[in-house]
């Protein structure tokens, strides 16, 4: 079907990527948020221009992309139509807080489509809920998931799906902060509810073929910030080298429980916090130390390959294992690793942004 492919390698989650940075850098105490924060999401989707879908074609299967509007799932469309333009036709249909489950089958429905892409966590969401509406689940259209939180917990719950895993593998993390810090990392703590758990236990094995130890601390699953702080007192105690903090709206609702829950804790500690979003790594947020990203770009081509591959596999995506993220980049926040963990010589080699 295609032509001149590249082919990449081989837990509901409440809030979405798409929010999960605003929510944790907004505040309650100013009106205006601070220099270099980023903008609501509604003041950021009303500054971009509105995106424009290709022409359809005779002939062409139909792709629809849903999505929340930001610049980031921008990015990761933007390459996933240059990749499968040749051979697909794309229809997006743009969500936000006010999409219900009916206006996403509708949509999904009227459009005809052959597949679809859904990107964040409540598109995931409204997706379950139009292949739940009746008994008979072949006739559900095949999603490919990216840009979307521990998909590989999600997709047991999800027909007819598979996808790019947004998460990092935390050994990549681990060992690109060793590289980038004089301070040893040999033990690294991570907070996390029990729907977690079969995640970090892949994590725990393979962290430990890079020597390294990761020391899990499990919390309820309504964890309030005393859960929060109980158990980072317990991992406080176990002397470890570096916290891993996950992309658990659970455990990071917003700016107020950040700050009663973790920060002054995390201060305490002394340790380097390896974080899944940009925006705890700035100043502002006063929180993360390093970050390892997926690339948006190449996530959107990695996208575009599965996405191509289910068309070849007459439109059938649930034999595919959930992919990782295949390129990758570095956050680091300069001035923490400066003045509390040492900068190795020659690391800014291997950083793609710092933030002072």
């Amino acid at each position: 079907m295609r032509a001149g492919m590249r082919h990449a390698p081989g837990i509901a989650v409440g809030l979405g990527l798409a929010l999960l940075g605003i929510a944790l850098l907004s505040c309650s105490r100013p009106a205006a948020p601070p220099p270099g924060a980023p903008a609501p999401a509604s003041v950021v989707a009303a500054a971009m221009p509105a995106l424009t879908d290709p022409p359809r074609r005779p002939g062409k299967p139909l792709a629809m992309v849903v999505m929340p509007d930001s610049p980031s799932f921008r990015t990761v469309r933007r390459a996933l139509v240059n990749e499968v333009k040749q051979d697909l036709d794309i229809a997006t249909f743009v969500i936000d807080a006010r999409t219900s489950a009916a206006d996403f089958t509708a949509k999904l429905t009227e459009s005809g489509a052959a597949a679809v892409v859904l990107m964040d966590n409540p598109t995931v969401k409204l997706y379950r809920a139009y292949q739940n509406r009746g008994p008979d689940k072949r006739g559900v259209v095949p999603a490919v998931v990216v840009m979307t939180s521990f998909l590989e917990e999600l997709k047991v719950e999800l027909s007819n799906a598979s996808g790019v895993a947004y998460e990092v593998p935390g050994v990549l993390a681990f060992v690109q902060l060793r590289s980038v810090i004089e301070k040893p990392v040999s033990r690294v703590g991570v907070v996390h509810r029990a729907a977690f758990g079969p995640f970090i236990a892949r994590q725990k094995i393979l962290a430990a073929k890079e020597q390294i130890t990761l020391i899990p601390v499990e919390v309820p699953v309504d964890a309030n910030a005393t859960d929060v702080k109980s158990a980072l007192g317990k991992l406080a105690r176990a002397d470890i080298d570096a916290l891993w903090v996950l992309n658990d709206n659970g455990l990071l609702r917003d700016a107020a429980f950040l700050e009663r829950a973790w920060r002054q804790h995390i201060l305490a500690m002394g340790v380097p916090v390896v974080v899944g979003v940009p925006t705890l790594v700035s100043a502002e947020a006063r929180f993360g130390t390093f970050a390892v990203l997926p690339d948006l770009d190449a996530l959107g081509v990695q996208a575009a390959d599965v996405l191509l591959d289910v068309a070849d596999n007459e439109w059938r995506a649930d034999d595919r294992a959930v992919e990782l993220p295949v390129s990758t980049k570095t956050v680091v926040n300069m001035r923490q690793v400066r003045e509390r963990f040492g900068l190795r010589e020659g690391a800014l080699r291997r950083i793609d942004r710092a933030v002072e």
